[in-house]
């Protein structure tokens, strides 16, 4: 359970004690396998395979069997001591996703243990892009484009496109490449339209060599730019709280100048109808303004006046901007929703279990009706158990987070809630029949007490953000291992961790900690994550051990990387 709750894109195959062997010295040896659940065809993966307690020599062997029959092998060791290793192996290349068994067995030398899964093999993926030089031609005008060749990695290849057809709003086609290949992975092609060409939308088509097609449309239009444009400019989201909203509206010529003029703006509150409020019809003001020497003409708006606890809806702004001297009139509107949800709480990075003795941490998260963080406010956090009750109050960074740290060695309960609130709750507002009241939203999380058969437990800890692509991140692991769950006589015990991104593994090894028999064994470990522009957008860590009498003591986490390229 400890292993499998948490390794998301593995598949683990292990062996603990086998009640059917007969070697009272080989049915104590343990191994496992970790490799990739899903994988590409035509690319290098890795396994690791560790074997503990080898008492006697043994032979470890594993292999790949398609569906066809074909076999590889992709690891065989003679071993006669504890063991571990990764190796790389070439996936085989499918030209549909295909299934594959991996068979592992431990043979000794009258006995044999031995375990199957199932590994899902995808066909390579590649990305196709579009680009054409501008969305809107004129008759006449030579339409450019390109394609561009991408896999999975970004990274550009040789691609044969064995048709791209050009075809009109009649479905006519009007242009033809045959068996054209990218340079460096992109295809430049161009065509002169006619003068006479069909107003419409055309659209280009590419088929590749498996048959695989790529569309992009574009527009032919006569048009005339416009001699400037108007922009409406509204708070993202009105509360029922406020009374003000500030209304900008700006006019700026096609080079940049701001335009003098005056403007008439219609203000609407368009409601949604419900029986049970007091008022839901739409309620409109009209406003004259002028614009200032930045183009823009600025108004603060009353909003008393527009009921907004008595609806549902939004606000829509129609504006027409004259230009002094000429009398050209443009258009602009803006558009803006309120809302009775003032401030929302919630949780972010709390694990669903905690495991007692290690530190239970979390997030809590404080937005405002746009769902911009809260800075420097007050948020409190309740835990509750079936033997007590605490309260903390927290207070928001510049990012609306709240972090937390929970001592959890007294904590016994086989569940613990916790909830987060706000300063104000709804009820600080008077009920009134059919008025909206402000709403204050909590949040609420069920943290279950982790199985371990030992009460050994391992736990990654929390970053502090992204990891930055220049440098290698550093991941700290807590633990707490039994003495009661070591062997006579044992000295060490060795961790293992996996560093696994976009469903591969890209980083492995083991670190040995000092243990003592018969004593509760803690301690801290610390991982550096390097080569970080390969484990963009995220890297997820495993951790885990391996206990004498089989038990697997794991845990996982999520680790978000700045995006980044190989190539600066």
């Amino acid at each position: 359970m400890a292993m499998a709750l948490n390794l998301l894109y593995l598949v683990l195959i292990t062996s603990v004690i086998l009640q059917t062997a007969t070697s009272s010295t080989f049915k104590e040896s343990i191994y496992l396998v970790t490799v990739s659940s899903e994988v590409v065809g035509g690319t290098t993966e890795k396994l690791c395979a560790q074997v503990h307690q080898a008492t006697e020599p043994l032979l470890l062997k594993v292999l790949m069997e398609m569906e066809g029959g074909s076999s590889t092998i992709l690891l065989e060791e003679a071993i006669r001591q504890d063991f571990y290793r990764c190796t790389s192996f070439q996936v085989p290349p499918v030209k549909v996703d295909s299934v594959a068994t991996v068979h592992v067995s431990v043979k000794g030398r009258k006995e044999e243990m031995s375990k199957n899964t199932k590994i899902l093999i995808k066909a390579k993926s590649f990305l196709t892009i579009f680009q054409t030089d501008k969305p809107v031609y004129k008759p006449g005008q030579t339409v450019k484009f390109r394609i561009v060749s991408l896999d999975a990695s970004f990274l550009s290849f040789k691609q044969m496109y064995q048709t791209v057809e050009l075809q009109d709003p009649n479905s006519n086609r009007i242009a033809q490449w045959l068996n054209q290949s990218t340079v460096s992975g992109i295809l430049d092609l161009s065509h002169s339209m006619s003068t006479e060409a069909m107003l419409g939308s055309y659209i280009i088509t590419a088929w590749n060599e498996k048959g695989e097609q790529t569309s992009q449309n574009f527009d032919i239009k006569e048009y005339v730019l416009p001699k400037y444009e108007v922009k409406v400019h509204l708070p993202q989201t009105i509360t029922i709280l406020d009374k003000q909203a500030t209304l900008r509206v700006c006019g700026k010529y096609t080079y940049g100048k701001p335009v003098m003029g005056s403007v008439t703006a219609k203000v609407c509150r368009n409601a949604i109808q419900y029986y049970w409020l007091h008022d839901s019809s739409n309620i409109c003001e009209l406003y004259l303004m002028k614009t200032d020497k930045t183009g823009c003409a600025t108004k603060m708006i009353d909003l008393t006046g527009f009921g907004l606890n008595q609806s549902f809806g939004d606000f829509e702004v129609e504006t027409e901007m004259e230009e002094y001297g000429t009398g050209v009139i443009l258009k602009g509107s803006g558009k803006a929703s309120f809302t009775n949800v003032i401030i929302t709480v919630s949780f972010e990075d709390v694990p669903q279990a905690y495991k007692p003795g290690i530190a239970y941490e979390g997030k809590i998260k404080v937005t405002g009706p746009d769902s911009t963080p809260v800075p420097n406010e007050p948020v409190y956090l309740f835990l509750q158990n079936s033997i007590t009750s605490e309260k903390w109050t927290l207070t928001t960074d510049s990012k609306g987070i709240a972090s937390f740290s929970l001592d959890t060695s007294l904590w016994s309960s086989e569940s613990v809630s916790l909830s987060a609130r706000y300063q104000k709750v709804e009820e600080d507002y008077p009920y009134e029949q059919g008025l909206r009241r402000p709403v204050f939203t909590s949040a609420y999380h069920l943290a279950r007490k982790f199985y371990s058969r030992s009460k050994s437990f391992v736990k990654i800890m929390q970053g502090e953000g992204k990891f930055s692509c220049e440098k290698n991140g550093i991941v700290f692991a807590r633990y707490i291992i039994q003495g009661v769950a070591l062997i006579k006589g044992q000295k060490t015990l060795n961790f293992f961790y996996l560093v696994i991104s976009r469903g591969s593994i890209q980083q492995h090894g083991r670190i040995p900690v000092i243990v003592k028999e018969g004593k509760v064994n803690q301690g801290e470990l610390t991982l550096s994550l390097q080569r970080m522009p390969e484990l963009t957008p995220f890297a997820q860590v495993v951790v885990y051990t391996m206990l004498p009498d089989g038990e697997a003591v794991a845990d996982s986490q999520d680790f978000p990387i700045h995006l980044c390229l190989k190539n600066k």
